[in-house]
């Protein structure tokens, strides 16, 4: 399984690399600009995304979301977000995200709902 993170926060996308390669045994492809992210969509066809809504750029993640609904239909992707109003959860979901998590999380629980979201679909697609 491929997993793209998008975050202009370049810690946490290492981290969440390093966790994911290590603990969910996929390939994990980071992004920090929604341009990046695009490409790599494009390029790589993941199967699973998880996506920041702010990123410090003219596009926002649910601008990515509608494109990447677009590039590759076939990827889930889990908004992964400091903000945390209906609104915002509302148009997630309306764009074709699977789930919305807020921050602060814990690894644990991201994997559990990457899991849920992305790789039980892979199993039984």
């Amino acid at each position: 399984m491929k997993l793209l993170i998008v975050d202009d926060e370049t810690a946490l996308c290492k981290m969440l690399q390093e966790h994911f390669e290590e603990h969910f045994e996929c390939e994990v492809l980071t992004a920090n600009t929604p341009v990046d992210a695009l490409e790599l969509l494009e390029e790589e066809l993941p199967e699973g995304m998880l996506l920041d809504v702010n990123l410090k750029s003219r596009l926002t993640g649910f601008d990515v979301l509608a494109r990447a609904r677009q590039i590759s239909p076939a990827t889930k992707v889990i908004m992964v977000t400091s903000v945390n109003d209906f609104e915002s959860i509302e148009k997630a979901m309306e764009l074709g995200a699977v789930d919305y998590i807020t921050k602060p999380f814990t690894v644990d629980y991201l994997e559990d709902t990457v899991a849920a979201k992305i790789a039980t679909h892979l199993l039984y697609a």
